[in-house]
């Protein structure tokens, strides 16, 4: 039984969601016996941390999503394999560990996103023999786009060239069911979820856990922490996005502030930076929030945030697959309030690890209900803690890293049992 080579692709400036999904699936592939390769197509930070953590990484230049230069060296490259790897990437920008069998050609080449997708798919054109082809698909690209018309293109492009792909992995269920209804083919379309690594050192970490927001005990600190009368402090909530439209942060904003209104003292906590957060602390100023909102900015130990909040929210008008955030917070023992859009209902289990609040009624009507769902875990720490408990518990048993690898790699040979190779 031989080791099975795979070739991940991606362009080297995706962050995000895409990011904290890949690279802790390409270590735990690893773990599994894979030999994992990835080529970034251009500079950027998710090759940065790729090398940061000893993955085997390699660099194409690529100056923008349509530069067709990249297209003659990626074919080269798909054409041969590991061995080779070193020698087609110009500058030879590959590190990480080198187990070469000269002349072995890739099993597997695994795209994500547009900046790889259609570069593989039209340099893969002809290519005989041809390795399995994967793609997976993290979010709706109609809502990645700030153009509509650039939005539309792509999903088109991508829909009309998915012959070359023999499985699409998607995120969550929901975005298989979107996919279906915009015209992929189903039996191409398999669901994967998002997994989280380490998840053993992470159990009971959370201060506060089962104890009023205000219990001496549980201080925090994320920026500041201004104890009140007797050292306790206000109930906290929050969220980690990128703050772009479609997280449609402000709506928690607005949910916080119908709770200040009801005279339920609080602060509200947002990680992430973007181009809506001078509007969004605007938005906080307007609404009277003062030194009670906090913007921490982009920060990479998100789970030393999540320790010190009560209640996560998340409010994004569609989270194509469960959200990686949601299950830190999860898995941190923090019940979770959501308003319904993407994946993120099978993740949050309503009434058990958090609530669901349907999108489906006016903006006002929305931000009451979540307020409502808010302040009711807020008044209630047994509740809280109930459902931080079950939270946890859901993530451990579904979505952990090494069961995400374990799916992967079982679609990986099944695909391969039927192009005739047997692993």
């Amino acid at each position: 039984m031989r080791t099975l080579r795979v070739l991940h692709v991606i362009g080297g400036g995706d962050t995000g969601g895409a990011m904290s999904h890949l690279l802790p699936l390409l270590s735990a592939l690893e773990v599994a016996g894979a030999d994992i390769r990835l080529l970034c197509l251009g500079e950027g930070g998710l090759a940065d941390e790729a090398r940061r953590r000893g993955l085997t990484v390699g660099v194409l230049p690529m100056d923008n999503p349509r530069d067709t230069s990249v297209l003659r060296p990626l074919r080269r490259l798909l054409a041969t394999g590991p061995a080779e790897m070193e020698a087609t990437i110009a500058g030879g920008a590959q590190t990480g560990r080198s187990a070469l069998v000269r002349g072995a050609r890739w099993d597997v080449v695994h795209t994500h996103g547009m900046r790889a997708n259609l570069p593989v798919r039209l340099a893969m054109r002809g290519l005989r023999p041809r390795p399995c082809v994967f793609t997976t698909v993290h979010s709706d690209l109609y809502l990645d786009y700030a153009s509509p018309t650039l939005a539309r293109a792509y999903q088109t492009i991508d829909r009309v060239t998915v012959g070359f792909v023999d499985k699409v992995i998607c995120v969550s269920d929901d975005l298989r069911s979107l996919l279906v209804r915009r015209g992929y083919p189903a039996g191409r379309l398999l669901t994967i979820y998002s997994g989280l690594e380490g998840l053993a050192q992470q159990a009971g970490r959370r201060r506060g856990v089962g104890v009023p927001p205000g219990d001496p005990g549980d201080t925090g600190d994320v920026g500041r922490d201004e104890p009140r009368a007797g050292g306790t402090r206000a109930p906290r909530i929050g969220t980690a996005a990128r703050l772009v439209p479609v997280k449609d942060v402000g709506l928690l904003l607005e949910a916080a502030g119908f709770l200040r209104r009801e005279t339920l003292d609080l602060e509200v906590v947002i990680v992430g930076d973007g181009p809506e957060r001078a509007r969004l602390e605007a938005d906080a100023a307007a609404l009277g929030f003062g030194g009670a909102a906090r913007f921490t900015g982009q920060i990479s130990d998100v789970r030393s945030i999540l320790e010190q909040l009560d209640v996560y929210v998340v409010t994004s008008v569609y989270e194509g697959g469960v959200s990686m955030s949601v299950l830190e917070a999860m898995a941190q023992g923090l019940p979770v309030v959501a308003a319904a859009g993407g994946g993120v209902s099978e993740a949050v289990e309503n009434n058990v690890t958090g609530f669901v609040v349907s999108r489906d009624q006016e903006r006002e009507d929305l931000a009451a209900a979540l307020a409502e769902r808010i302040g009711v875990l807020l008044r209630d720490p047994e509740l809280r803690a109930r459902m931080g408990a079950a939270g946890a518990q859901r993530v451990r048993e579904r979505f952990t890293i090494e069961r995400v690898a374990k799916a992967t790699l079982r679609a990986y040979e099944r695909c391969l049992a039927a192009h005739g190779e047997v692993f």
